[in-house]
């Protein structure tokens, strides 16, 4: 699903004393099947956004295109209701979606409430669980007396559960060990590649920005895109990041650092494991010939 801000501007508290502007004439493109990352400062208005998408929020002034619908401010509930079937959405902290008296009565709550086909979904609930990583066991357990882990996990399988056509993820990895982090990423670049999602991951984490994303979005203190492109592309703009308090991947830093020191290093976005591996090559060279 394609996906575009027109003049977008959202305010919260209109009229009161204290209305504030959350976003600014947003005018980005978010293209069918890409995996997008939405990075900027508290504050600049990246989980706004991701409400505009899906309805919860409608544009103070402005459109949103998602596929052949378009949100404005007088959107009525009823135009909202069959884009909300297309679009999934996992919160930080996804665990406090949860809320049902078994896991299986959490996950099929969603696809129940959406007007979906609920003894179908049921019969691929191990599936989706073992997508996660999380045994079947669990399906006539109460989801509060899993791990905080597992009840993340089933959370987000219960997103998947209504496959969505868009999945907006708003930091759905915070909290968790750095194993634990990369392996929930894993898990949803995979599920995006896959079935052919449109995916938007909202995070602080410039890592996650070059490990996973086709595209990154950066927003400005002022709820305004200060830049987009591909990842390489962004991590160029060293000053513009730094003026918000953002930061190129460690790793990104490194390689540009071993360029200009006259290191043979053609890719700027390689992980941290090829890096290395690069180095101790080019080093154990540079030893023998010296």
């Amino acid at each position: 699903m394609q996906i575009s801000f027109e003049s977008v501007s959202y305010s919260y508290m209109i009229g009161s004393p204290f209305e504030k502007q959350a976003l600014a004439e947003v005018n980005i493109s978010i293209a069918s099947k890409t995996f997008t990352t939405l990075v900027g400062s508290t504050g600049s208005g990246k989980s706004t956004l991701m409400q505009l998408i899906n309805g919860l929020l409608l544009p103070t002034s402005g459109t949103v295109q998602c596929g052949s619908l378009r949100l404005h401010r007088k959107s009525k509930r009823k135009e909202v209701k069959p884009l909300r079937r297309k679009i999934g959405m996992v919160f930080q902290y996804p665990e406090h979606q949860l809320f049902g008296a078994t896991v299986e009565e959490d996950m099929l709550f969603g696809p129940k409430h959406l007007g979906l086909d609920v003894e179908r979904i049921r019969k691929r609930l191990p599936e989706l669980l073992d997508v996660v990583g999380i045994s079947d066991d669990v399906l006539p357990v109460s989801p509060f007396n899993l791990s905080g882990g597992q009840m993340r996990r089933v959370a987000i399988a219960g997103v998947l559960a209504a496959d969505p056509e868009v999945l907006i993820l708003d930091e759905p990895a915070a909290g968790l060990d750095p194993a634990g982090h990369r392996a929930l990423l894993d898990v949803l670049k995979d599920w995006h590649e896959k079935h052919g999602l449109t995916t938007i991951l909202v995070t602080h984490d410039m890592e996650d920005a070059a490990r996973y994303a086709d595209e990154v979005i950066v927003m400005g203190p002022a709820g305004k895109p200060l830049t987009s492109g591909a990842p390489v592309q962004v991590f160029r703009e060293a000053d513009l990041l730094a003026d918000i308090g953002l930061a190129a991947p460690p790793s990104v830093r490194i390689i540009r650092n071993l360029r200009e020191a006259g290191w043979n290093i053609d890719n700027l976005l390689l992980e941290p494991e090829a890096l290395a591996a690069v180095v101790a090559d080019q080093w154990a060279s540079e030893k023998k010939e010296g």
